[in-house]
């Protein structure tokens, strides 16, 4: 039952499975309503409307579900906003991993998911239950040269607060394409201004903001 159930949900033939219970899986993940025509949900949520489109999600405690606004913000602006067809992406604090698939899904041609912790498995999921094999997941931190990434891409997402993003400007700014563009989130109204100042001494201009609540995302060229 368990592999034929498992076969149903990634659409592919298993050869041999390893069935295993984790207490922190959430497979009853609420749906939440990115836009209007997508939606995060758990795998065998059914969507009735045809011009809705389904991201598939499983929780396991990892930062990034779709519910907080900057997520849900990102989230939008990957999949309505921005053009990432053919494009590199570069997920600093992937977390869940919930950026990386939603960048697979629209287009984007290589993504790396970046995070300190050991979120492999949990991205790696979540890009296959939605068929994406296009997903690099790195575990380490990328400030002390514990990884090397010598890639360099068109796009850089980092959505883990102010002082985070300062710490990771010269990092973003050696990786960064020179017609690349920044994905900035997880700051607040208040300290937003000073991010801003930061950001654009590293010769950034922002092009764009958005905001919800006292949550701010914004994209800097």
């Amino acid at each position: 039952m368990f592999k034929e159930k498992v076969t149903s949900i990634l659409g592919t033939n298993c050869i041999s499975i390893e069935q295993c219970n984790y207490d922190n899986y959430n497979y009853n993940f609420p749906t939440v309503h990115i836009n209007d025509n997508w939606v995060l949900s758990s795998p065998d949520e059914v969507i009735h409307d045809k011009n809705i489109h389904k991201i598939s999600f499983i929780s396991q405690g990892a930062f990034g579900t779709g519910l907080h606004e900057t997520t849900k913000d990102l989230l939008n602006i990957i999949l309505t906003k921005i053009d990432l067809s053919n494009k590199s992406v570069l997920d600093i604090g992937t977390g869940s991993g919930i950026l990386s698939v939603a960048s697979a899904i629209i287009g984007a041609s290589k993504v790396t998911a970046l995070d300190i912790r050991d979120v492999k498995d949990e991205v790696l999921l979540n890009a296959s239950l939605n068929g994406l094999y296009n997903i690099e997941v790195l575990v380490g931190n990328a400030l002390n040269d514990e990884i090397k990434i010598n890639d360099t891409y068109d796009w850089i997402y980092i959505n883990i607060g102010g002082e985070e993003t300062e710490l990771f400007m010269n990092f973003i700014r050696e990786r960064l394409k020179n017609d690349g563009k920044i994905l900035v989130s997880g700051l607040v109204e208040w300290s937003f201004d000073k991010v801003k100042s930061i950001v654009e001494s590293y010769g950034f201009e922002l092009e764009t903001k958005y905001q919800s609540n006292e949550w701010i995302t914004a994209v800097f060229n």
